[in-house]
């Protein structure tokens, strides 16, 4: 009986003891519900150099066990490549074109009369950061400015190089190395809140010429394209990072995983749009500069290994995040959740069009686009003076049989699709006024903050 009595009260203290630290998990629980957005967005990563979409002479098993983790899309879209338009859409929800974004116009400011993704997340209680390039808005528009709460300073680089830097011990590092290091810190310091990581690496960006061969060997790519797998190799080696991360803090599954690229692939590196056609630099009029790669994964959410066939675009990132966050879509937006779709609860598909107007004067590598998309129909030119062209892109997805003889009825319903859509966006060149910003992107180690009653923070 005494022996009972010993063992009952001992039961009773380590409950008395536990009672603390149970009621300090709870409290911290909402913030821990609420879930996590990592946004990872590659530069001129093309639709046929990963393994998740048939590349075989570039590994990825990181991004491929993202694609087996959740769902892969076929038909993800940017509508105003290349990487600046393209950034500004990601990070405002829209078309550009609708504040007066006609193609690259580098240095036009976006709006500040509609939240970016970042504020956006700022203002509903997530701490939000920001990695690598930025090239959206005008040059005063940093991400401290449009809603960022932090921001990975950019490190010194090594002398007569772009792509290596120096790190806080003093040594040089492959810079995409060293973005890895910061998605790590990042979640390491915010695991208990709930975050918003926006992370762009400067890879695999022109030129990928000081790829070293740790990382070139890893291939089996030859010639140039060799330097572009090794960027490639570099970026999936820090999702593996991330995802490695994410599962030590028990995050994964309360974590949405989007991986994306800006524009379609350069071909003067060696990158490929298979099995389209086209890409930077060349054939911009083609699908392979308009058509990315694109993943959704958070495992318990979103399906595990499939492959989603409707239309989408980059600005559909928004409207997904913010749904995924219990938040209501701002009216700007143009995109739609996409959650319903990927797991069956909602039919038919995101966007029955989707449409392009890339027309900016001056452009002196002539990247004109005047597009639309519908069910397997592409329709396309390159100038207005020009005609019309269609392609059926489910048996001619290489786009080299112009149908427009034989569908004209198909050519009339587009294009005037394409005239009401244009009749809804800004005027060509209209600037939005903007406010003066108090700090810039900081050069150096560790993170910078958001001012705080005009005085810039860094850690």
């Amino acid at each position: 009986m005494k022996k009972s009595i010993i063992i009952l009260s001992a039961c009773l203290l380590l409950l008395a003891f536990a009672a603390p630290a149970v009621a300090a998990d709870k409290k911290k629980a909402p913030a821990a519900e609420k879930p996590n957005v990592v946004l990872i967005y590659i530069d001129d990563l093309g639709y046929g150099d990963l393994g998740a979409y048939g590349c075989k002479d570039i590994p990825t098993p990181h991004i491929d066990r993202l694609a087996a983790e959740g769902v892969r899309f076929t038909a993800s879209y940017i509508t105003n490549p290349p990487c600046c338009p393209s950034r500004c859409s990601l990070m405002m929800g829209q078309y550009t074109q609708r504040f007066g974004k006609y193609g690259m116009s580098r240095g036009l400011p976006i709006p500040e009369d509609r939240p970016t993704l970042a504020k956006f997340m700022t203002d509903n209680g997530y701490v939000t950061g920001q990695i690598g390039k930025w090239d959206i808005g005008s040059k005063v528009q940093g991400p401290l400015q449009v809603g960022f709460m932090e921001v990975a300073q950019k490190p010194p680089t090594k002398k007569g190089s772009k792509y290596f830097c120096i790190n806080e011990a003093g040594k040089t590092q492959w810079l995409t190395d060293y973005d890895g290091d910061n998605l790590i810190e990042f979640i390491d310091r915010h695991r208990t809140d709930p975050f918003f990581l926006y992370w762009s690496p400067e890879a695999v960006h022109s030129s990928n010429q000081e790829a070293p061969a740790r990382l070139t060997k890893r291939t089996q790519a030859e010639g140039k394209r060799s330097k572009l797998a090794g960027a490639i190799v570099s970026v999936d080696d820090q999702v593996g990072k991330l995802l490695e991360v994410l599962d030590k803090h028990g995050l994964r599954e309360n974590t949405l995983v989007i991986f994306s690229s800006d524009n379609g692939a350069s071909g003067g590196e060696g990158g490929s749009s298979a099995p389209y056609r086209g890409g930077k630099g060349r054939g911009t009029q083609q699908e392979g500069w308009v058509r990315v790669p694109t993943i959704f994964s958070m495992p318990g959410v979103i399906p595990n290994g499939k492959d989603y066939h409707g239309l989408i675009a980059n600005f559909d990132f928004y409207s997904t995040i913010a749904s995924v966050a219990g938040l209501p879509i701002p009216k700007h937006c143009d995109g739609v959740n996409l959650i319903p779709y990927l797991n069956g609860k909602q039919k038919g598909e995101p966007h029955e069009y989707l449409f392009w107007l890339n027309n900016e004067p001056g452009d002196a590598v002539r990247r004109h686009l005047i597009a639309v998309r519908w069910k397997d129909w592409r329709l396309y030119k390159k100038y207005d003076k020009d005609p019309w062209q269609l392609f059926d892109l489910k048996a001619d997805p290489r786009e080299e049989q112009d149908v427009t003889a034989k569908h004209p009825e198909v050519v009339k319903q587009l294009s005037s699709k394409h005239a009401a859509w244009v009749k809804t966006l800004a005027p060509l060149g209209k600037t939005p006024t903007i406010k003066k910003p108090a700090v810039r992107i900081p050069k150096g180690h560790g993170w910078a903050f958001a001012p705080k009653k005009g005085k810039e923070n860094r850690k």
